[in-house]
């Protein structure tokens, strides 16, 4: 391993995939580089900006809606959320049918020991029609 570390020094070239195998992934920072070359840091900063003022919107509308309790306030993207009277099967199924009509992939979470809804956002074309939506979904005899 010497005489190849020493031919990469005398060329000049140094590659960290050479000296440990750990250094053999791939370029996590890649797809994050590519979208800012692409857009820019102003669009950037205002898609995560929408995100969490989404995220924020969200946590009211669970608020106001009876049935449904918010876990806590929201941290970054998350929202976790409680339907009232659900058991983990009822929450599973609930995410079933969301993906099965089409309508949104989510997948329920544990809080606190027990079954609740966690929402991410990231895509920042997410509005809060869509988030409403969703929320419309859950019977009316559960919320």
């Amino acid at each position: 391993m010497e005489g190849h570390i020493a031919a990469f020094q005398e060329i000049g070239d140094w590659n960290p995939g050479d000296f440990a195998m750990h250094l053999t992934r791939r370029a996590r920072g890649l797809p994050f580089w590519f979208v800012l070359a692409a857009y820019g840091t102003e669009a950037m900063v205002a898609a995560v900006r929408s995100s969490l003022d989404l995220t924020v919107a969200t946590a009211r509308e669970i608020e106001r809606r009876p049935g449904l309790h918010l876990a806590m306030e929201p941290v970054l993207s998350v929202v976790v959320f409680t339907v009232e009277g659900w058991s983990r099967d009822d929450y599973q199924r609930w995410c079933d049918r969301l993906l099965a009509d089409g309508i949104a992939l989510i997948l329920p979470t544990r809080w606190n020991g027990g079954p609740a809804m966690r929402f991410c956002f990231v895509n920042p074309r997410t509005t809060i029609d869509d988030v409403r939506l969703v929320l419309d979904t859950i019977p009316s005899d559960q919320s």
